[in-house]
């Protein structure tokens, strides 16, 4: 059975990512709901240009002006308010979807199980698009307390399901105030992962990008590996985009985040090359 999904996502300065984001999920979704909360880059004129290359019938977008971290969670409430769909799913504009990944998730939407949560695993990036965290480092100890993970689908059967909170605790919760997520209700599971590009530049003006919330705390996030070099990242990444979209793939090589990381992996350099010698040392007593 086909079931309808309408997709939420709130931005603010999200123009190296957020074109990507979009066209990930896009045709598979029935509608999609984008709040502006306040960009001052290009994410605005990107969102519009989606928007009038045929999808006007499918996008809702509203520039909201600045907001506070509480008024965040009204907005989400606001888009439930609005959604007419089976589920709900939440698209933030550093989530871009891998082909299968968007496709499983439809399938176990249209499963005769008809789930009322969807949870998946992703891929954090750290420092730039070629480098990401191991699994372990962000959990969260109600779903998967190994590799980080999240839920991004939501059935609007849940009864009552509404979003409580503010931004950074935000959250979905039934008539009773019980958080969804917390045990009542089934967790369905997906295999295939999305790509997060949370603790990277999502403006292309650093400082800009600074100006959303809480990106100076992920302004310097460690990393722990390098993708190979036969990596496949999201498809969407090597389609055509519109003049006005930064390549995926570009660095900054002059911005304070890349001095930044140079410095600590100088530091991460040193440390090893002292702990080599500490040990040759200690062989050669």
């Amino acid at each position: 059975m086909r079931r309808t999904i309408t997709a939420h996502t709130m931005v603010k300065n999200e123009d190296r990512f957020i074109w990507f984001a979009i066209m990930s999920v896009i045709d598979y979704v029935d509608k999609m709901i984008i709040f502006d909360t306040g960009s001052t880059d290009n994410t605005v004129a990107i969102i519009q240009s989606i928007i009038g290359s045929g999808y006007e019938d499918k996008i809702i977008f509203e520039e909201k002006g600045d907001v506070d971290r509480t008024r965040l969670g009204v907005l989400r409430q606001e888009m439930l308010e609005k959604t007419e769909t089976d589920y709900f799913m939440i698209l933030d504009g550093d989530e871009i979807w891998w082909k299968d990944s968007i496709e499983e998730l439809i399938a176990i939407a249209n499963s005769a199980e008809e789930p009322l949560l969807v949870a998946q695993h992703y891929i954090n990036c750290a420092k730039d698009i070629f480098h990401y965290r191991k699994p372990g480092r962000d959990v969260f100890a109600f779903l998967d307390k190994n590799e980080a993970s999240t839920i991004r689908l939501y059935s609007t059967k849940i009864p009552g399901i509404h979003c409580g909170g503010y931004y950074g605790i935000e959250g979905f919760f039934d008539g009773d105030n019980n958080e969804v997520q917390c045990g009542k209700y089934q967790i369905s599971w997906q295999k295939e992962k999305y790509f997060h590009t949370s603790y990277i530049q999502r403006s292309s003006n650093q400082n800009k990008d600074l100006k959303a919330f809480s990106r100076m705390s992920k302004l310097f996030m460690s990393y722990d590996y390098k993708f190979p070099k036969n990596y496949k990242f999201p498809e969407v990444f090597y389609e055509t985009y519109p003049a006005l979209v930064c390549s995926p793939f570009k660095r900054n090589i002059f911005s304070l985040r890349t001095f930044g990381y140079f410095l600590l992996d100088t530091l991460r350099l040193r440390l090893i090359i002292n702990l080599f010698r500490k040990n040759q040392y200690q062989e050669g007593k």
